[in-house]
């Protein structure tokens, strides 16, 4: 399963989520236009859904969405 989204979450947090979250995933970051003065990242997570969706859960709470 592959999912993109765009944060402007600093990679050094996405992978610091990625490790706490302890998810089999790959993640690939890469700078896109900023918004209004502030840096986007793309966010292109890869791995079984399973581990997609444990990674995303934990991003989610981490950030206060979920």
């Amino acid at each position: 399963m592959r999912k993109k989204l765009i944060t402007a979450l600093p990679p050094e947090e996405i992978l610091r989520i990625k490790d706490t979250s302890k998810a089999q995933v790959k993640i690939k970051i890469r700078e896109v236009e900023a918004y209004f003065g502030v840096p986007r990242w793309e966010v292109v997570i890869e791995g079984t859904e399973e581990e997609v969706e444990k990674f995303m859960n934990v991003l989610m709470r981490s950030r206060g969405g979920g």
